[in-house]
């Protein structure tokens, strides 16, 4: 019996594997591979929970977080051959939640919360966001990054001078731009 019930949790992952357009990498039409302690599907409802130290990898960018959901689209292909029942289909959106990590060979990106839409091929990271490229660094409360043309935003929860809570930005200049001893 026990083997019957793990064949049909590897059948419903199986299902809702199914093709994926996500794109967490940047012009990367490689497979997601999503990896963690335990998961839960709903093939009615075209979810999957992914719980305990779970990863979402794709070529060189990898999304981590202690809870990733994934939404795919209803009525992909059918569930099995000679079937109604639809499947489902390409992953809409992935949430992360508790301590979220995204992270390409170029920068390192932690915070709270992450929602990633498939479509758009927007992630847009809320609570205490912190941006790192080289020595650069970028806070915030929220930051929207575009996983498609590398373009982001970062706002924050106050406004005004002095207020706590801005968007802040420390940056280095690279050796390329250093000053040199040649007057200008």
């Amino acid at each position: 019996m026990k083997r019957v019930v793990c064949m049909a949790a590897v059948a419903a992952t199986a299902l809702l594997a199914g093709p994926s357009l996500a794109q967490i990498a940047t012009h990367s039409k490689a497979p997601v591979d999503v990896v963690a302690d335990t998961v839960e599907t709903s093939n009615s409802g075209c979810t999957a929970t992914y719980t305990g130290s779970a990863e979402a990898l794709q070529d060189n960018a990898r999304l981590r977080a202690d809870v990733l959901r994934l939404f795919l689209k209803p009525g992909g292909k059918p569930a099995k051959a000679g079937t109604t029942s639809s499947g489902c289909g390409d992953m809409e959106r992935m949430e992360a939640e508790g301590s979220v990590y995204y992270v390409t060979p170029d920068q390192r990106v932690r915070a709270n919360k992450a929602v990633y839409e498939a479509g758009s091929t927007t992630i847009t990271m809320t609570g205490d966001v912190v941006a790192v490229r080289g020595q650069n660094v970028m806070r915030g409360d929220k930051m929207v990054f575009n996983t498609d043309t590398g373009a982001g935003q970062v706002t924050g929860t106050a406004k005004g001078r002095g207020a706590k809570d801005r968007p802040r930005g420390v940056f280095y200049p690279s050796d390329s731009n250093a000053t040199s001893d040649k007057p200008k």
